[in-house]
C-alpha cells in the first residue's frame, strides 16, 4: 500500500496537498489537481484509516445534504421558512425510497468538504453552493451529487446536475407588473447582488429596458447580511422615499420584514410604498397587506433532486442534462395595488 509521500512524489505536489485532499481541506487546491491525486489514490491502493469510512462495497443508503448558507439567522437555518420546507420534502422522499439523511449547513465551505469527505455516503444534495464548489465536493468523494440554486459558471467536463429556477423570468415579470401598476421608482432589495438574486436582478434590468416609460427608473439596493443592516435599510428606503415608490425585495422575508418596519413606522403599504417578494412562502399569503411575490415550487424542487440523485446511484448512470429549470409564477395580490 503506497504512503502519502509516494502519491505526492507521483502527482508532483506536496504532501501537505495530498493529506489536505483526503481529509476535505481543498480550499486552496484546484479540483484538476484534486482528481489527478483523487486518481492516483485509487490507483495505488492508498486506504484512509478513518473510522467514519466504511471499507465494504455496500451502499450506507446514506444521502448527505448540505447547505453552504450566507444570510443570518436568529435561530438555526431551519427557521428560514424555504431551507425548512425544502428540506422536509427532501427527507420525506428520500425515506419513502428506504434511504436516510444526513444534514450537515455551515457558513465555512472547508468545514463541508471535511465533512463529505469522512462519511461513507451514497450521494450528495448540496444546496446553495457555487458550481465550482460542488466540483470540488465531486471529486473529493466520486460520488453522485445533485445541487439546488447552485450559481456561477459550469465547467465543460462538470459532473454536477443542478435543479434552478427561472429565476430571470421571475425578476422580469415582477418589475414588468410593477411598472403597469405605474411604478416609478422600483428598487431591487436583496441581501447582496450575488448568484441566483442576481439573476434575478437581470430579469428586472431586461424588463426595464423593454417596459418602461419616461422618469421609470430601477435601482439595486444591497441590504447587508445581517437583521441590523437590513433594519437600517429599510429605515433609509422608508425616509428617502419618492410618491410612486415600490420596493421588489428576492426574499419573500425580507419583503416581510420591510411590511413589518413600514408598519411600526406609520407608513401605508400599499398607500404609501409598495412592497413586493420572491418565492411565495407560505406566510406571504397571510401578511397585512398580503404579499405580491413570484411563487416557485419548492416541493418540485425537492422531487426532481431527490428522483434524479437516486437514480444516478442505483443505476450508475448521470442525468443527461446539467441544468434543470423550472418554472415561477406571478402572484398577484395586495402589497402593490395602487388606488
Amino acid at each position: 500500500m503506497a504512503t502519502i509521500k509516494e502519491i505526492a512524489e507521483k502527482a508532483g505536489v506536496s504532501t501537505t496537498t495530498v493529506s489536505n485532499v483526503i481529509h476535505g481541506k481543498t480550499k486552496k487546491v484546484s479540483p484538476a489537481t484534486i482528481q489527478k491525486i483523487e486518481a492516483l489514490i485509487k490507483e495505488v491502493g492508498y486506504v484512509q484509516k478513518r473510522g467514519l469510512r466504511m471499507l465494504n462495497n455496500e451502499k450506507s443508503q446514506l444521502i448527505a445534504v448540505v447547505i453552504n448558507y450566507h444570510k443570518e439567522f436568529k435561530d438555526s437555518i431551519l427557521g428560514d421558512p424555504f431551507y425548512g420546507k425544502i428540506i422536509g420534502f427532501i427527507e420525506e422522499y428520500v425515506q419513502k425510497q428506504g434511504y436516510y439523511l444526513m444534514l450537515y449547513s455551515t457558513k465555512d465551505i472547508e468545514e463541508i468538504f471535511q465533512m463529505v469527505a469522512g462519511w461513507d455516503v451514497d450521494g450528495v444534495i448540496a444546496i446553495s453552493f457555487s458550481r465550482h464548489n460542488c466540483e470540488k465536493i465531486y471529486q473529493l468523494i466520486k460520488k453522485p451529487i445533485v445541487s439546488i440554486d447552485s450559481y456561477g459558471n459550469a465547467a465543460k467536463d462538470s459532473h454536477l446536475v443542478n435543479i434552478g429556477l427561472d429565476d430571470e423570468s421571475g425578476g422580469y415579470q415582477m418589475v414588468k407588473y410593477l411598472l403597469e401598476c405605474g411604478y416609478e421608482h422600483i428598487k431591487v432589495c436583496a441581501g447582496r447582488d450575488n448568484g441566483v438574486d442576481h439573476l434575478r436582478y437581470v430579469g428586472a434590468q431586461r424588463a426595464m429596458q423593454e417596459c418602461a416609460a419616461e422618469g421609470q427608473k430601477l435601482q439595486f439596493v444591497a441590504l447587508g447580511m445581517n437583521y441590523e443592516k437590513r433594519k437600517a435599510s429599510y429605515d433609509w428606503l422608508v425616509q428617502r422615499r419618492l410618491p410612486g415608490t415600490a420596493l421588489f425585495f428576492l426574499s419573500d422575508m425580507y419583503a416581510l420584514e420591510a411590511i413589518r418596519f413600514c408598519t411600526d413606522k406609520k407608513v401605508g403599504v400599499p398607500q404609501q410604498i409598495g412592497v413586493a417578494g420572491y418565492d411565495d412562502i407560505s406566510y406571504a399569503q397571510y401578511s397585512t397587506p398580503r404579499l405580491t411575490t413570484i411563487k416557485q415550487d419548492v416541493q418540485k424542487k425537492a422531487q426532481k433532486a431527490v428522483e434524479i440523485l437516486l437514480k444516478w446511484i442505483e443505476e450508475g448512470e448521470e442525468y443527461p442534462k446539467r441544468e434543470v429549470e423550472l418554472p415561477v409564477t406571478l402572484m398577484k395580490r395586495k402589497s402593490v395595488e395602487r388606488d
